[in-house]
């Protein structure tokens, strides 16, 4: 039995396991995830670990999340300069190609660049330049700890998922106009914008990450809010450097 408080909704949880996706809080449904992305941007935000309702006030700050927990989304959109996003529909954010704006003290990117159409360099790439020098992501995708990343459809260019009476299909045309299909696919959630690109691997993730410039800091336990993490998959935040590296 485990006993915390939700740095959410302040509830007072006893769950008997803690899990990185399953829910652990009574009050809002949290899992570790969520209430680590909480104790993340308090830490980088304000230096210390707060419970999201002691968040203070600062709409100077500019932040952006990638389809974020709503009850986590509604106290940032009042704290911050803040937009919660969406893939499929607006407010409409697509990290592989994003739209010219002022740059950002923080990200949120939870459980969104295993989906990203290949390459995914580029989506990290895109990340660092969003983000003001000295800014963070507060970022996790699920991976394996050990060998590389693998890449489900290495050569996606022209693109369509095909419903068929025995499922669905993506059908896809190479650059070079070969034609592939790929069935089995891993929706993460049910068909439709979620399908399952790749399955990363934690070297490969740091590499991704260091290609793109940032500084990376990987999740620690907070027990006192419920967040005890497995060895796979913790959260990262990465941070881009206030001055560009030696050259």
């Amino acid at each position: 039995m485990h006993q915390f408080v939700c740095n959410i909704c302040n509830a007072r949880c006893f769950p008997e396991v803690l899990d990185r996706e399953l829910a652990s809080c009574d009050g809002c449904g949290s899992n570790v995830r969520f209430r680590w992305i909480v104790h993340a941007l308090s830490n980088n935000l304000f230096g210390e670990s707060l419970p999201l309702s002691k968040f203070l006030t600062r709409k100077p700050v500019i932040g952006i999340g990638m389809s974020d927990f709503l009850p986590i989304a509604r106290v940032l959109s009042k704290r911050f300069t803040y937009t919660n996003t969406c893939y499929h529909r607006a407010p409409r954010f697509d990290i592989m190609n994003p739209p010219s704006e002022p740059q950002h003290d923080f990200i949120v990117a939870s459980e969104v660049f295993e989906h990203v159409q290949p390459p995914v360099q580029r989506a990290f790439d895109n990340l660092f330049r969003l983000l003001k020098p000295g800014g963070f992501a507060v970022f996790s995708s699920p991976y394996e700890l050990d060998g590389e990343t693998v890449e489900h459809f290495p050569s996606l260019h022209d693109s369509s998922l095909v419903q068929l009476r025995s499922g669905c299909v993506l059908v896809n045309r190479t650059a070079e106009g070969r034609l592939e299909t790929f069935e089995n696919l891993d929706f993460h959630g049910g068909p439709g914008s979620v399908l399952e690109m790749r399955v990363f691997s934690k070297p490969g993730l740091l590499a991704n990450c260091a290609a793109a410039g940032f500084e990376v800091e990987i999740a620690e336990d907070f027990p006192d809010f419920g967040i005890v993490w497995e060895a796979w998959s913790r959260g990262l935040v990465l941070r881009r450097p206030n001055c560009p590296p030696p050259a």
